[in-house]
């Protein structure tokens, strides 16, 4: 009885909501008809009036926002040229270099090129700038990032001023002192292309000896920009003017002059009406507090208030026929139209369980119907951008190896929308040549517009033989699969497609592209292993810089076997020990030349490789007694770094920067008390070689310490035993004597301390692989 009472009670309820609900949809719509036809005059005036104000409230409130950011943008721009100028000023190099006057005499050539290098491109970073230039007046040389010129040089070819003269343009540069000062836009012919600029100048030194100045090119463009919504077809212009009256820039389509007095503008901003060339213009202003420039944009008032006509035409119309026809149809119409909307509220009102004195009947239509079209439009929305979000994960979990099993990876072939299952597959990895260097944002924008283009190319030529995936920003990998009843997918197919889209490349986006193919796999799991083939493959084309296809089967087979075998590991620790860096930097240069030029290692065993080299320097620190912290921090830094033949590159030179530390080291610690000792050793073997009595005993008598520390002393200061020390000494003097005078055999042994010539001759053979009389022979 109890549940029967609450379920009329409820059903009651919400009958009453539902009546209530009617009555409120009617009475929505009947009532603005009604309000309406009562005060149409009324409200189409109201309108008028607060449109007129508020369309000119706009117009200027938007001139002078224009305005005021257009003023903040460019006093940031210019305190950040400020600041760029005043690092350079203090930079040490450069007012180092503002006192020579011959560039090209004794180490001012260095001098120039270090001062070069140290100067940052801003550029990169500061798109407002055009180029800064250095210009030094004793040396009449100009800097700039990546080259230098000379002041005739730069003024005749590189930057010359149309309104000046040489002798002018150098009067202004090195005579006169400026600081912070930016001067008004002038036609600057810049390599043959003429650019209107403006020139802000830093004058090195100090005012009454200027030593040169620090001139930045802003390009007029950039700040016009500032002023890109401002609507100048009927008269309209923008000026910017500074304090003296000169007009720095300007957009107009006549190119008048400056049309209002500046001294005639009352306080740091405003907006003022005033009658010029017999017409009405609307002109609002502004003041920087930064450098007293004055920001001008006029605008006729009939183009500000041409909105206003439009929109007073149109509401006068509409009243009035509102007025006479609205008197008839307002309950008509109120009445049909509310049946529809009764209904669906209704329906609402049943179908969600909603009171109706809790919703507004419009806003519940409203909310209802947009939430089922937002709903709609983001399912369709999300699973069109799923699948190829899917589908590129999928081909990198592919390509990387992800997939533990062969079921892992067939079962999202289906959510990825692609069939792979049973196929022969292959990896191609196309290289772009031209994405490694530093560009500017425009030629940045253009390469990324041809790799768009090149990957719609790659993939249109493909077709439905493969897939083209992202690798990197200048990489495709391109997926060929095959089924299996075709014959084997080797050469002249994959050939054939990727030479028809490197010409194509080459004739539409002049762009060079580098191939490596992998090798074939009949498994969906084995794929991984052909892209690292295919990587490896494109690696060795990139390190021989050639551009034709190269396939990893037909790679050199000496890729897995490095050189540096045991004694030019030794040799090469006894140089560094010995603080040769000429001869352990000659060393380093051959294992160079002979893993990374004869060689095509592959990428694992270059990775070995490299872990060997640095295994020889943490075997030799200790012997050095040397921080290897150090050492160890560059190791560590740089093992997670060795993912492509440059950054093997870059290890191999971390090495050598390793091995010349080390020398210095050593260098370092010949300066201490033992670098005297050592020198006076030298010294006496070098005054004494000839004597043939002179042996390891000799000279440890005379310098008072025992054979054994003199050796071991010996073999740590030079790298080399005593005993071989000493005969390479008597070999070099013999080796001179046989090749520049006619003294015989004997005569030249005991020249040079052998006792006995047979002695000599021996040693001479055994050292040099020829008898002395062959090599006097040869070489005298």
């Amino acid at each position: 009885m109890g549940t029967f009472t609450m379920l009329f009670k409820r059903e009651r309820s919400v009958n009453v909501n539902v009546n209530k609900g009617r009555h409120r949809v009617f009475a929505r719509i009947l009532v603005p008809y009604l309000v309406f036809l009562m005060l149409p005059m009324i409200i189409g005036w109201v309108i008028y009036e607060k449109t007129t104000a508020l369309i000119e409230s706009e117009a200027t409130a938007s001139h002078m926002n224009l305005l005021e950011q257009s003023k903040d943008i460019l006093d940031r721009r210019l305190e950040e040229i400020a600041s760029i100028t005043q690092q350079l000023a203090a930079d040490t190099r450069i007012m180092r270099f503002q006192s020579v006057t011959d560039p090209f005499e004794g180490t001012n050539t260095y001098r120039i090129l270090d001062t070069n290098k140290s100067l940052y491109d801003y550029r990169m970073s500061n798109n407002f700038i055009f180029n800064y230039y250095v210009l030094f007046k004793n040396s009449e040389m100009v800097l700039t990032p990546g080259a230098s010129y000379s002041f005739q040089h730069f003024f005749d070819r590189v930057a010359h001023y149309s309104k000046h003269d040489y002798d002018s343009w150098y009067d202004f540069v090195s005579k006169q002192f400026h600081t912070r000062k930016t001067f008004a836009s002038e036609e600057v012919i810049v390599q043959g292309v003429p650019y209107s600029m403006l020139t802000y100048m830093q004058s090195l030194g100090y005012p009454g000896n200027p030593q040169g100045a620090i001139a930045v090119m802003i390009d007029q463009k950039e700040i016009q920009k500032l002023f890109q919504g401002l609507n100048i077809s009927e008269g309209g212009w923008a000026y910017i003017v500074d304090g003296e009256g000169k007009i720095i820039s300007e957009l107009s389509a006549s190119k008048a002059p400056l049309p209002i007095e500046i001294g005639n503008l009352i306080g740091n901003k405003g907006v003022i009406e005033k009658s010029l060339q017999s017409k009405q213009m609307m002109i609002t202003y502004t003041k920087s507090s930064y450098n007293g420039w004055t920001y001008l944009v006029g605008e006729p008032t009939f183009v500000v208030l041409e909105k206003v006509r439009y929109i007073q035409k149109i509401i006068f119309s509409l009243t009035f026929v509102f007025l006479v026809v609205g008197v008839f149809i307002a309950y008509v119409l109120a009445y049909r139209n509310s049946k529809p909307l009764r209904n669906i509220v209704n329906m609402i009102l049943e179908k969600a369980d909603v009171i109706s004195h809790q919703r507004d009947a419009f806003g519940l239509i409203g909310e209802t119907v947009t939430g089922l079209f937002h709903n709609n439009h983001r399912m369709k929305s999300e699973i069109e951008q799923q699948v190829p979000l899917l589908r590129a994960a999928y081909f990198q979990r592919l390509l990387n190896g992800q997939f533990i099993s062969a079921r892992d990876a067939d079962a999202l072939l289906k959510h990825v929308g692609m069939d792979l299952q049973g196929m022969s597959y292959r990896v191609a990895v196309v290289h772009l040549r031209g994405f490694d260097n530093g560009y500017n944002n425009d030629l940045l924008e253009e390469l990324d517009m041809k790799r768009l283009l090149a990957k719609e190319m790659l993939r249109r030529t493909i077709d439905q033989e493969g897939f083209v995936y992202d690798i990197a920003e200048d990489q495709f990998g391109v997926l060929f699969c095959y089924r299996a009843e075709q014959p084997e997918p080797y050469k002249e197919p994959i050939e054939l497609k990727l030479k028809e889209v490197n010409e194509e490349m080459k004739s539409q986006l002049k762009l060079v592209s580098v191939y490596g193919v992998g090798g074939l796999c009949d498994s969906i799991t084995s794929i991984s292993r052909s892209y690292e083939q295919a990587r490896e493959a494109l690696n060795v084309q990139l390190w021989k810089n050639e551009n034709e296809i190269v396939w990893y089967d037909e790679l050199p087979t000496d890729m897995n076997n490095y050189y540096f075998p045991q004694d030019v590991e030794i040799r090469l620790i006894n140089l560094a020990k010995a603080g040769d860096h000429a001869e352990v930097q000659h060393t380093l240069d051959e294992i160079y030349h002979e893993n990374f030029e004869l060689r095509h290692l592959s990428f694992a065993v270059m990775q070995l490789f490299l872990f060997e080299m640095w295994g020889s320097l943490v075997k030799l620190l200790p012997q050095m007694e040397l921080d290897q912290q150090e050492v160890y921090k560059r190791i560590q830094s740089l093992s997670n770094e060795i993912d492509s033949y440059e950054n093997m590159r870059k290890n191999y030179q971390s090495i050598r920067a390793t091995y010349k530390w080390i020398c210095e080291s050593v260098n370092e610690h010949k300066k201490s008390q033992n670098v005297q000792l050592i020198q006076s050793i030298l010294g006496m073997l070098q005054n004494a070689y000839m004597d043939s009595e002179l042996c390891l005993d000799v000279v440890a008598d005379r310098f008072r310490i025992s054979k054994v520390y003199l050796s071991q002393f010996f073999k740590e200061q030079t790298g080399i035993n005593f005993s071989d020390y000493l005969e390479n000494l008597r070999m070099d003097r013999a080796k001179d004597l046989l090749q520049t005078t006619e003294l015989t055999i004997l005569e030249i042994s005991d020249k040079v301390g052998y006792s006995s010539s047979n002695t000599f001759c021996r040693a001479f053979k055994r050292l040099h692989g020829v008898s002395a009389t062959s090599y006097k022979k040869l070489h005298g």
